[in-house]
């Protein structure tokens, strides 16, 4: 084994990588060309409870967000509750608590800094890869790719052997060449 220049793809269909694997075989030899199934973001080889992350990563910051907004609801609700009497403070303060914990959550979802959270493994599909033997097929390769429906083209050094890219990680991010998402 050694290391290779791989290029890579993602599909949708398995139709669709094989046409571009059809395409990429007048030019590249066919041991140099792998295709394989990449399980959704979460499915990699892991406890079924749990999966191959700690946390979704749309949701850091929710906790730390819910927290700090419960807790200033809470005393600004227990404060005006108090002028009804403490049974109304504390049913004030509760409610405040609760809605502000629910608020600051939704608020520490998704998006941080109005960008989106980036991408940082490769998604689930069908993935198409191929050992670049020569220098000169990179390019080929790639606008092969593109030109056959590729979401995403990939750039990765991995270990090729006897037809296979044997040490793919799944929760690598990758080098994208091109992205169509």
């Amino acid at each position: 084994m050694s290391v290779a220049l791989i290029i890579a793809g993602r599909f949708q269909t398995k139709g669709e990588a094989d046409s571009a694997a059809a395409a990429i075989a007048h030019y590249v030899d066919a041991t140099d060309i792998c295709i394989f199934h990449n399980n959704p973001q979460g499915q990699h080889d892991a406890p079924a409870a749990r999966g191959d992350q700690v946390e979704d990563p749309g949701t850091q910051g929710a906790g730390t967000s819910a927290a700090g907004t419960a807790v200033a609801a809470g005393l600004t609700a227990g404060a005006i509750g108090a002028l009804g009497g403490p049974v109304v403070a504390i049913a004030a303060a509760a409610t405040g608590a609760y809605v502000g914990a629910l608020a600051g959550a939704m608020d520490g979802l998704g998006e941080h800094d109005g960008k989106p959270h980036a991408l940082e493994r490769r998604p689930g599909g069908i993935m198409l890869s191929v050992r670049i033997a020569r220098p000169a097929d990179e390019k080929r390769v790639i606008a092969s790719l593109s030109a056959g429906s590729a979401a995403d083209i990939e750039r990765a050094h991995g270990e090729w052997l006897n037809g296979d890219w044997t040490d793919f990680n799944p929760v690598e991010k990758p080098q994208l060449v091109a992205s169509r998402a």
